[in-house]
């Protein structure tokens, strides 16, 4: 019965507490007292019953006393374990026995303390991985001269920080975006993919030039974005904004286990979008730059020719030289370009070997062939500064190397010539055998001909030359 009695007291709040101890420390001694000394008058009390009454007082006090202590020494060691918990460990538990207010103060300090702590994890997750991101980032604008693999890692590192399946940065132009680089797409939808301003959740951004973060139940617009097979249940958008003008997107698609992204996923790409779009302006100005310059030195490569009427035209026969071996190996498009660009811009490097040396009319001594073999590397240097054209640089330099390693200037030879190479020194050879100079006749056709078969397999690639002999 005692037992229960505690039991039911502890369950008690700390007011019913506070009523009681007083109850028994004061009420109950001060009623005793009262009725000892009303007895006491009448005479009718005997002094062994008064032992008894004061032990009972005693008794009351000290219970009522304890009861008192208990409710303080409870309050104060909560006090302590807070001070503890918010200095030191979070993870530590307050516990309480009692089922009362100070329970219930624990309990709810104890699941703050636990979503506190789940917070602090989180951020110091999100600080990692923003951390991790711009590290990537930033190795990539120190390792990579082009600013396209820059945007590429930037799209994968992003995608895989995220947890998300796919991700895209595209270009804005004429109210129509178009895929730039992207990570998790397939290659067919990188190619055919444009979206129009206002269309689907990337357009909407487009036009209301305002990040999305949404989920398939709560977007009508994403239907699109499924349809076109970029996204099946969420996706990120941030317009990319520069000067107040949109000059594209960045987005990821479908997060881990179905959910929306979250707003740390969210903050981590508008931060990226700033400085992508930065990226993106100072890219196409870059463009206009290297357009210019490329304009300029071949205006100056058509000049270098134009200077000797013996080798004008010589640039443009060897390109499409080039062009028709390119197609018989069947090379791509980009490598064709390279190889049309070098052959254009091979010769660029006479402009700075003297006139006299130049348009000398009879054989050149040997110092001054050894200054005319230096106009493949003056070529380089005039290229270089182009980074889109680095290739286009690297067969400037090599233009006259041979399979035996007796070219010049780095004596090139075997499997060191790429095939692009091979081709244009083929090319270059047989339009300046077939061309006339001041010191001798052009050769005829099938001269030129015999001249290549017979320095095949020392000078020139025995398969090139075999090739070539078949298209002209």
């Amino acid at each position: 019965m005692t037992k229960v009695s505690l039991k039911s007291l502890r369950d008690q709040g700390v007011l019913q507490k506070l009523v009681v101890s007083i109850l028994l420390m004061a009420i109950i001694p001060l009623v005793s007292i009262f009725y000892i000394l009303h007895t006491e008058v009448s005479g009718i009390f005997e002094k062994i019953h008064i032992r008894w009454l004061f032990f009972f007082i005693l008794c009351s006090i000290s219970i009522g006393y304890m009861l008192s202590r208990k409710i303080v020494v409870s309050i104060i060691r909560l006090a302590k374990d807070v001070e503890y918990v918010t200095h030191a460990d979070l993870r530590k538990q307050i516990e309480v026995t009692d089922n009362d207010e100070v329970k219930i103060v624990a309990q709810y300090f104890n699941e703050v303390t636990d979503e506190l702590e789940k917070n602090i994890k989180d951020l110091q997750e999100s600080k990692e991985l923003i951390q991790d991101v711009l590290s990537r980032i930033g190795h990539a604008m120190v390792s990579f001269r082009r600013i396209e693999s820059i945007f590429e890692l930037t799209i994968e590192t992003l995608t895989n920080a995220l947890g998300a399946t796919s991700g895209a940065i595209m270009l804005y132009e004429n109210e129509i975006l178009k895929i730039m680089v992207s990570y998790g797409l397939p290659e067919t939808l990188k190619k055919s993919l444009t979206i129009r301003k206002g269309e689907g959740v990337i357009g909407l951004s487009i036009k209301k030039n305002k990040s999305q973060n949404v989920l398939i139940d709560d977007s009508k617009e994403m239907k699109v974005e499924i349809k076109k097979g970029i996204a099946k249940h969420s996706l990120i958008c941030v317009p990319l904004i520069y000067h107040n003008r949109v000059v594209g997107t960045i987005s990821v698609h479908d997060a881990q286990k179905k959910k929306r992204f979250s707003k740390d996923d969210l903050f981590l790409v508008e931060n990226l979008a700033h400085q992508t779009a930065i990226a993106i302006e100072n890219r196409r100005l870059n463009q206009d730059i290297e357009k210019t310059y490329v304009e300029t030195i071949s205006t100056l490569a058509l000049a270098v020719e134009a200077k000797d009427p013996y080798t004008r035209g010589h640039s443009k026969r060897v390109a499409e030289y080039c062009l028709k071996l390119a197609d018989e190996f069947k090379l791509d498009e980009k490598t064709k370009s390279t190889l049309q660009d070098a052959a254009i811009l091979h010769d660029i490097g006479k402009i700075g070997i003297k006139d006299k040396i130049l348009l000398k009319p009879g054989k050149l001594t040997q110092e001054e062939r050894l200054e005319m073999q230096r106009h493949p590397i003056i070529g380089e240097n005039i290229i270089k500064p182009i980074h889109s054209l680095s290739k286009v640089a690297y067969l400037v330099r090599h233009h006259h190397e041979q399979l035996d390693g007796k070219g010049y200037p780095d004596g090139l030879k075997g499997d060191e010539l790429i095939l692009p190479l091979r081709i244009l020194t083929v090319a270059d050879v047989y339009d300046a055998m077939t061309s006339s100079r001041p010191y001798r006749k052009a050769l005829s056709k099938k001269e030129a001909e015999e001249e290549l078969v017979r320095q095949s397999g020392t000078h020139f690639d025995p398969e090139v030359v075999q090739v070539f002999m078949k298209i002209i």
